[in-house]
């Protein structure tokens, strides 16, 4: 394991294989270890690099004072892994990992984004439908946080993107080390509806790959939707019978998804410095 410091926290991550650059970004309640089968799968050609966020696995434990240090985290190394970099990201991951390859300009070669938590889109988008729903999520998980009802707000936020069947079945270690992040995931909220960036997503011309499941929360379907909608250079792929875990549940699908448009980016990168 390595690390580095970024502002007041030690980001812990995993730098393996040789090649061009590819970054993966996990989600909420989540880890490096999350992309560990998609790091093996492409160790043999691409340079793998996944960072632990902040409150996540061996990472800094999250602290107040670090509500905005993921952005800064994504950031810093988009910023000095160099180019050609794609980018990959789930979730909270994929909002971030969003915001840093538009910031970045032409230094991102490609995006892969799994239901990417970028909940700006549903009010630029006007969806009123969608944005209500998650809205409500948040501010009832915000409410939960300040009351101290860690336990109630878990099952909320994991009944919500998982399933309420799912959560009660896992065992009492792992529903007691999921409840423990709720606070960062409150910051996570106030991060991702306090974004309101104006990038221009009708110029973001970065080959783009986005992944839903035909199973997943009409929020997550519909930021996917309008995403691919809005990016002049993105293709949309559903999942069928997935639901918003499908990194894990759907893990063989989606990693060949992912594996196989890096590979179509390399190729018509190299055709157009040819051309």
């Amino acid at each position: 394991m390595a690390s580095i410091k970024i502002k007041d926290a030690t980001i812990a991550y995993t730098d393996a294989g040789r090649g061009d650059t590819v970054l993966l970004v996990h989600g909420s309640a989540s880890s490096r270890r999350m992309w560990q089968p998609l790091a093996e799968r492409l160790a043999a050609r691409y340079r793998v690099v996944a960072p632990d966020l902040v409150g996540y696995g061996e990472s800094t434990p999250w602290r107040r004072d670090l509500e905005a240090t993921d952005v800064d985290v994504v950031a810093t190394f988009a910023r000095e892994l160099g180019c050609p970099l794609h980018v990959v990201g789930h979730s909270y991951g994929g909002a971030l990992a969003l915001g840093a390859a538009l910031a970045s300009g032409s230094r991102v070669t490609s995006l892969a984004l799994v239901e990417p938590a970028a909940f700006q889109v549903l009010d630029r988008c006007a969806d009123r439908a969608a944005l209500a729903e998650i809205e409500a999520v948040a501010s009832r998980h915000l409410e939960l946080v300040a009351e101290g009802d860690l336990e109630a707000c878990a099952a909320h936020f994991m009944g919500y993107w998982i399933g309420a069947g799912t959560w009660s079945a896992m065992s009492p270690d792992t529903r007691a080390r999921l409840t423990a992040t709720m606070p960062k995931i409150a910051s996570e909220f106030r991060l991702l509806f306090g974004n309101r960036d104006r990038y221009d997503l009708r110029r973001a011309c970065i080959p783009t790959l986005l992944v839903r499941g035909t199973r997943t929360t009409l929020a997550a379907q519909a930021v996917a939707g309008h995403l691919a909608a809005m990016m002049p250079n993105a293709d949309l792929l559903e999942v069928e019978d997935a639901g918003h875990m499908l990194t894990v549940t759907h893990a063989g699908r989606v990693n060949e998804a992912i594996e196989t448009h890096l590979a179509q980016t390399e190729a018509a990168t190299l055709f157009d410095e040819a051309a």
